[in-house]
């Protein structure tokens, strides 16, 4: 499942794929509606339908709710607010991030099956939020004030009491896009460092195993040792031992602050 402006003009659609190699990706949500965005694409626990944000009901985000063998989607909010990038919680509940178009505030809000919306954070800047395996914790990003930016940290907070704690603090790079394992013990995410004119000096995937303690940053390699740049989508099993093998990540972000200082030495 996944966003593409293929055989679009202008927006996105959401478009649908096997897993596997040569395969056909079949249209989900159609294209007649010129500018109309389709984005932010999830799956409900029982792989019936797809929870998405769309501008298709006017100029901001809401949530719309379609089976996977298409037809027409099922608007799920309304606000005033943008409602993006859901997440499916195991009791059918749906957490998003609700983002105040004028000001860019935004706020982790639950909308409960019956219809009934709950806010979670009280804002201004709490974003994606990430539902455990057990709908217990939500993962989610939230700005924390340096000297002399904002930078982009990942939290977890308690489904039920609403009490969060920051999971990492990396002041150097700012964190996106948090991913569960299956079995709840991993989170991952994308750390990106920013550079000149904010353009990302380095990006990878970066992951903590709740089970360690303390708990370690590392950054994740694949079979080869090379670098994974974006957010996978985790497998069913993991293995925990090769995991913990991957270097800490902070030692390997140094190498490359002092790599990209040296170069731009030899440029003056």
């Amino acid at each position: 499942m996944f966003a593409s402006t293929r055989d679009r003009e202008s927006g996105t659609s959401l478009w649908i794929a096997k897993l596997g190699v040569e395969v056909t990706p079949a249209r989900l949500t159609d294209g007649r509606q010129r500018d109309v965005i389709d984005s932010h694409p999830v799956w409900t626990r029982d792989g019936t339908s797809i929870v998405f944000a769309s501008t298709r009901d006017g100029g901001d985000y809401d949530l719309w709710q379609i089976a996977r063998e298409g037809g027409a989607p099922a608007q799920l909010t309304t606000s005033e607010h943008h409602e993006v990038t859901p997440s499916i919680a195991p009791d059918g509940s749906i957490l998003y991030a609700a983002v105040d178009k004028q000001t860019g505030a935004s706020r982790i809000e639950e909308r409960a099956p019956d219809g009934t919306i709950t806010k979670r954070t009280p804002g201004p800047d709490e974003r994606e939020p990430s539902i455990s395996p057990d709908g217990a914790l939500i993962a989610f990003t939230s700005k924390v004030r340096r000297d002399d930016r904002n930078d982009s940290e990942l939290w977890i907070m308690q489904r039920g009491s609403g009490q969060a704690k920051q999971l990492v603090n990396l002041p150097p790079t700012d964190e996106s896009g948090p991913v569960w394992s299956r079995d709840g013990r991993f989170v991952f995410a994308t750390s990106v460092l920013p550079g000149a004119e904010a353009q990302p000096l380095f990006a990878s995937v970066i992951f903590v195993d709740r089970d360690e303690q303390p708990i370690r940053v590392r950054i994740l390699r694949d079979s080869a040792g090379a670098l994974v740049r974006v957010t996978p989508a985790i497998a069913t099993t993991l293995d925990a031992t090769a995991l913990r093998r991957d270097p800490e990540y902070l030692p390997e972000l140094a190498k490359v602050v002092a790599a990209a200082i040296a170069k731009q030495k030899m440029q003056q």
